[in-house]
């Protein structure tokens, strides 16, 4: 195999661990954040990426184009479900997150692995900084939003 190739898988497998940490622990203090955890994050990068150097290798966007349209079906049907199981409000975040992790494992194989992990690291960056996020938007008036647009 291939030195760079290598590499780029484990690129995206450590991603998919970097945001699948966070996710672990936010479930700690919010058991409902959505489809999963380490291991799913873990599972998602290395679908991208395994599928995107299939990809390559047949000389077929669609086995990379299916990959990702499939990880779309099942994080949305996760999230039918859970909803219709718990009454709680619940937003989108952890299922978006599932579909860029899968997109940023395929990135690593297909050319792009230092935009991917910077990416990965602002992906896991605003996952864990929600509450200072949210406390930022509570700050700004109306009329600062309306002066700065």
């Amino acid at each position: 195999m291939d030195p760079t190739v290598a590499r780029n898988f484990a690129i995206a497998l450590l991603i998919g661990a970097l945001v699948g940490l966070e996710r672990e622990k936010r479930k700690a203090t919010e058991p409902d954040i959505g489809v999963g955890g380490l291991r799913t994050f873990i599972l998602l990068a290395e679908a991208g990426a395994v599928s995107a150097w299939l990809s390559l290798q047949l000389q077929s966007p669609w086995v990379f184009a299916a990959t990702v349209l499939g990880v779309v079906v099942l994080v949305t049907a996760g999230y039918l479900a859970q909803t219709r199981s718990v009454e709680a409000d619940r937003g989108l975040t952890t299922e978006i997150a599932a579909v860029t992790v899968c997109l940023l494992g395929g990135a690593c194989l297909l050319g792009s692995p230092g935009l991917a992990v910077a990416l990965g690291i602002a992906t896991s960056a605003l996952l864990a900084y929600k509450q200072p996020l949210h406390r930022v938007v509570g700050r700004i008036a109306t009329d600062d939003l309306y002066a700065g647009v």
